[in-house]
């Protein structure tokens, strides 16, 4: 039986929060959905005692808004949407970079080298940037309203997103094909007649299976932060609600996501901070726990390199005791001689 060590347990503590938090979420949004909502306080006589917004306390854990909202609850609210839209970009990003990236270590052609040049900019240009640019006449409401829907705007909203993340994948996959394809038993597999598809069913998904495992998170953190950004932007997931008459309110998002939540409450880090910093620890203890998710299942990759490692040097050693010595053998000549 395989017994577990902390590779183990920091994988499925982090996993089972992400988890916790998404699945209480949609809970919370089926069931019941109204956020708590306390905007003034008042004794046991009937007399005003404060307020919102309140800051954590006995009655208040997690504090509240200028509303009297409970954060937590919006925070819990909006959690739904923040992880399961970057989990589905996240998806999506990886089956094209797993796609383009596989086909690319296969390939050989000029083509493979002007595509990866291209590939390689996204690395030094800001992808956040990029959204924000192709994005803006998007999510950005005009005078005239929008064109399309809620629903439009956060699909091609995620394919956006899933495109302009898929080509820093696609190379990191294309080179580690590559690798694997330049293993000497590949070599021998494809010298005795395997085919592509043979040689990617039998050599390269087995020694890439467990990688992609890790990149799926680091690709998950990725698009967090670029929808992170893009709130501080105020271009909010799925559209931004821009006002255009006098004594308008500031530009409002459409569903309560964390990147709009931090966004619109950056101003009070001077006044009432938590109202930003209790979103922003969700937001950052989600990132910590697909980090923790990616550095255990990189520890038992490493674990697994060095027990196969392990096991050629034993094999190589129970080679070498039975080796012959030279004492094992008998010329033909001698034998003769002896014979006559």
């Amino acid at each position: 039986m395989k017994t577990w060590n902390r590779h183990h347990i920091t994988i499925a503590f982090c996993f089972l929060f992400i988890v916790v938090l998404v699945g209480w979420s949609l809970i919370f949004n089926v069931t019941d959905g109204e956020i708590p909502n306390t905007f003034v306080q008042y004794d046991d006589e009937g007399r005003i005692i404060g307020d919102a917004p309140f800051p954590p306390s006995a009655d208040f854990p997690f504090g509240t808004d200028r509303e009297g909202d409970d954060l937590f609850y919006k925070v819990l609210e909006g959690a739904q949407y923040t992880i399961g839209a970057a989990i589905l970009i996240s998806l999506l990003s990886f089956m094209l970079s797993f796609v383009i990236g596989v086909a690319g270590g296969f390939t050989t052609s000029r083509v493979k080298k002007w595509t990866q040049s291209i590939f390689t900019s996204f690395y030094f240009i800001p992808q956040s940037i990029i959204a924000y640019n192709i994005l803006y006449p998007l999510l950005w409401e005009t005078p005239q309203g929008f064109e399309t829907s809620f629903t439009e705007r956060v699909v091609w909203q995620s394919i956006t997103l899933a495109l302009i993340t898929a080509p820093t994948t696609a190379i990191l996959l294309s080179n580690e094909t590559r690798e694997i394809l330049n293993k000497e038993f590949v070599t021998s597999a494809r010298v005795l007649g395997g085919s592509r598809f043979f040689l990617f069913r039998k050599h390269v998904l087995p020694h890439l299976k467990l990688r992609l495992f890790i990149i799926f998170p680091k690709i998950t953190i990725q698009v967090l932060l670029i929808i992170a950004h893009l709130g501080f932007f105020d271009l909010f997931f799925g559209g931004t609600d821009v006002c255009y008459g006098p004594a308008c309110d500031p530009p409002q998002p459409f569903v309560q996501e964390w990147a709009s939540i931090m966004s619109m409450s950056f101003v009070e880090l001077t006044n009432a901070w938590w109202i930003f910093i209790i979103p922003m620890s969700f937001f950052a203890l989600t990132i910590l726990a697909l980090t923790g998710i990616a550095r255990g299942l990189e520890g038992l990759l490493e674990e697994d390199e060095v027990k196969a490692g392990a096991g050629r040097a034993e094999s190589s050693s129970m080679i070498g005791e039975g080796a012959l010595a030279e004492s094992d053998f008998v010329l033909v000549e001698q034998s003769v001689d002896r014979g006559v």
